[in-house]
């Protein structure tokens, strides 16, 4: 999951990532302002209903592991969503370390199966991670787009 400038999107993957039909969009309804942390609560919590929703027709699958693109504001904000929820997800996330040139993981969970799985999986969760970013920032594009092109046709 990534959010990005008031959007956020979720990139999904099974035995063959990318899964784009699981991919998500979410425009920010609540949050005034630049809050990548507040922004990323909204998101969590509108995915977390559809996975909790009692109708068999709007119900999203739980994911096997959360990925958050940030880095522990982030996380720990996801795991208070989390826990508020009584949901058991494994969740990591991924943040740029200093000067952008390497990845910093950050467990929200930290078994020691969880934390094999991330070191034995990590360039396959760096590609997630920047497939849900290239998604979110599509998308924005394309709203930044048709806001433009409204203003004109005015």
């Amino acid at each position: 999951m990534v959010v990005f400038s008031a959007q956020g999107g979720s990139a999904s993957g099974g035995d063959y990532f990318p899964e784009k039909s699981a991919y998500r969009k979410f425009k920010i309804k609540t949050v005034e302002g630049q809050s990548d942390v507040d922004c990323l609560r909204e998101v969590l919590e509108r995915r977390i209903a559809r996975i909790l929703t009692q109708n068999d027709a709007d119900r999203w699958p739980a994911p096997d592991v959360i990925l958050i693109d940030g880095g522990k504001p982030q996380v720990n904000a996801a795991m208070q969503i989390l826990k508020k929820h009584k949901l058991n997800i494994p969740l990591v996330g991924i943040a740029k370390g200093p000067e952008r040139k390497r990845n910093d993981f950050i467990f929200g969970v930290k078994t020691r199966e969880f934390i094999k799985f991330v070191n034995e999986n990590q360039d396959l969760l760096i590609r997630v991670r920047d497939e849900a970013h290239r998604f979110a920032i599509t998308f924005q594009r394309s709203l930044r787009k048709l806001k433009h092109k409204n203003i004109k046709t005015v």
